[in-house]
This record gives structure tokens, sequence and C-alpha cells, in this order.
């Protein structure tokens, strides 16, 4: 019995270990030295505290319950003041996520005018003479200043799509890729494709053209 009696002591006395992942994650975050976002209205200051905490909290497996209370952490003079403000009702919704707080941030500290040009040029996003590459980046770069314009995926797809040039535009209708990323690679391969056939036709072309020359000759 004594020995029993002791046994429960030491356990309650020391708890079992939490898991690592749980137990110091704010350490874990704080070791990767992530910046402060101080509130100014710019958004490519935004955009890379943003990516950077992105990248933090992937490389340290954040949990998603986590993420707003360690990224608000990192609030500085306006930032920190806005939160102190609107925190409270925004931890109040229900499924207020990370994600929400990016959304939030962006509303915020975005300029109004910034805002605006954006999503007008979004309306009338045409890939024009960007490469498959360029137009993706483009469109999704965009995107975050209308999402009105793309509430759904599949309204993303049909943007997307509707915005590339003419054949693969004609491709990717009849095909009807499901998801935004389906409808990017198909682009790419399309895009690939009418790279190869045009290759071919310059080369059987120049192969003519010195053919030519030599009967002149």
């Amino acid at each position: 019995m004594q020995t029993l009696s002791n046994t429960l002591m030491h356990n309650n006395n020391n708890p079992p270990p939490q898991p690592a992942g749980n137990r110091d994650i704010g350490r874990q975050v704080s070791s990767h030295r992530p910046p402060v976002f101080a509130g100014k209205e710019d958004p490519i200051l935004l955009e890379e505290w943003i990516r950077a905490l992105d990248k933090v909290f992937a490389v340290v497996g954040c949990p998603e319950d986590r993420r707003v209370e360690l990224a608000t952490f990192y609030f500085s003079h306006e930032a920190d003041l806005w939160w102190v403000h609107e925190g409270p009702a925004c931890l109040e919704e229900p499924g207020f996520d990370w994600s929400a707080l990016k959304d939030k941030l962006r509303e915020r500290f975005y300029p109004a005018p910034v805002r605006a040009a954006m999503y007008e040029e979004f309306l009338h996003l045409k890939q024009g003479t960007q490469s498959e590459v360029e137009y993706h980046n483009y469109f999704l770069e965009l995107a975050r200043f209308a999402r009105v314009l793309v509430p759904t995926e599949a309204a993303k797809v049909d943007k997307f799509v509707f915005g590339l040039n003419y054949e693969v535009m004609k491709a990717l209708t009849v095909s009807k890729p499901r998801t935004f990323n389906e409808a990017y690679l198909s682009a790419a391969d399309l895009y690939r494709v009418q790279q190869l056939q045009r290759g071919s036709f310059d080369s059987v072309r120049r192969r003519g053209e010195g053919s030519g020359q030599q009967t002149e000759l």
C-alpha cells in the first residue's frame, strides 16, 4: 500500500509529458524569428508578413487553432491597436481562423484606392501576352481583392478559364476542369503542346527556306 501511495503521489506531482507540438509550439514559432507587422497601409509589407507566417506555421506544423493567437502576438503599433479594439469581436465569429484573420488584415490595411483598382483589374483580367505561369500567379494575386467575384471553386475556375487566350480557353471549356489547380495544369499542358507544335513548324519552315535558297544558287 505504501508503494502504491508513493507511486500515485509521484504521478500527481509529475504529470505525463504533453506532445512536443502542443507543449511549446509558441517557442518553435519564435525560434524562426517571424517578422512583426506594424500595421502600415502597404500591401507589399502585409503580404510579405503573411507569407513569412505561413511558412513558419507550415515548417513547425502549427495547429490551426493556435495560428490566430500566435500570429497576433507579432502585431505592433497600429496593427496591435487595431487588434485590441477589433480582436474580441473577430474571435466571437464562428470559425474565425488564420485564413479569416488574413482577410480582415487585407480589408483594414490595404488602402481603399488600391483595393478598388485591384478589384477593377481583376474584373477585366485577361491573359493577353502573359505566359500561363504569369497569368496564373497574377490571377491569384488579384483574386484576394475581389473574393466576391470568385466566391466558390467553380466560379474561380470559370473566371480563370475565360481569361485565357482563345485556343486554350476553347479546349478547357470542352474538358471542363473541376478545380482551379486542374484548370491551371491543363492550361500549362496545352501551352507546352502549342510550343512544341510551333517549334516543329518553325523548323520545317527554316528547312524550306534553306532549300529554296540552295535551289536559287
